[in-house]
């Protein structure tokens, strides 16, 4: 099977806008509610959404998540979502680990976006 299909590439990437879209938008009407997060994680949600961290990171999903939808530079826009997988991957291990899956998930998914993009990230792992 060919993983670069661009077929199979468009709908991933408008499948994975979708949920980015959905994730940044819902968490920044969310404000600073806790409704709806595991008791485990309330205590470091109230001081990310403290510090403004989580506004970030939701404001980052969202402008990813329109990137990806519309397909407007998708290989910058997995970059962008590369540091929030291996976040959501290290939050979870440390303080909810049933729900790491999501994280692998969701990082498995851009994983594969580098695949599908890896001639436009070719030349920043060579030398001089």
């Amino acid at each position: 099977m060919n993983f670069r299909n661009k077929y199979l590439l468009i709908t991933l990437r408008t499948l994975f806008g979708l949920l980015l879209i959905f994730s940044g938008v819902s968490g920044l009407m969310m404000g600073d509610s806790t409704e709806g997060v595991p008791e485990a994680l309330i205590p470091i949600t109230q001081a990310l959404q403290a510090s403004g961290i989580m506004h970030m990171i939701k404001v980052t999903e969202t402008i990813a998540g329109i990137m990806f939808l519309v397909g407007f530079l998708p290989a910058l826009a997995a970059i962008f979502t590369a540091p929030i997988g291996i976040g959501i991957i290290v939050f979870n291990a440390m303080l909810a680990p049933e729900y790491i899956l999501i994280g692998i998930i969701f990082s498995l998914w851009n994983a594969y976006f580098g695949y599908a993009y890896w001639d436009k990230y070719r030349a920043l792992f060579k030398r001089g």
